[in-house]
């Protein structure tokens, strides 16, 4: 008798980005992990949530620390000295995080390293739309 293979419903391929408690459920090319909680997750969330948006890093740490701010802008960003020091912040996070990602799931890993653009300002772009859901 011949292996058969199932090919997983359209809804398992769907993109989940989503936050419960101390953890983050992760979903992206029919592969679903979970990890603990860290800012560099929260910072990645704005991002995916809104493609080709550009988020100043001071707004990425507000965000995240206080989900409930609505990303607005930031107001009054502060000196060139205190923006760097949020740009090294942000960026070495947000790295550090992909990496953390690229360990459980090489795929989703691979992407976010191609799609994730960092500095004073960050953006999610990815090659081909992709929509996450919480």
């Amino acid at each position: 008798m011949p292996l058969q293979h199932s090919r997983p419903d359209r809804s398992a391929r769907t993109p989940v980005f989503r936050h419960e408690e101390d953890y983050w459920t992760i979903a992206y090319d029919a592969v679903m992990v979970r990890l603990r909680d860290a800012k560099g997750l929260r910072y990645l969330e704005p991002l995916l949530r809104h493609p080709r948006r550009r988020f100043h890093v001071t707004e990425l740490i507000r965000v995240a620390a206080r989900p409930d701010a609505g990303g607005r802008p930031a107001a009054g960003d502060g000196s060139a000295e205190a923006v760097e020091r949020a740009r090294k912040a942000v960026t070495n996070r947000i790295r550090e995080t992909v990496l953390r990602i690229a360990g459980v799931h090489q795929a989703l890993g691979l992407h976010l390293r191609n799609a994730i653009h960092t500095g004073t300002h960050c953006t999610y772009t990815p090659e081909r739309p992709t929509r996450w859901v919480e």
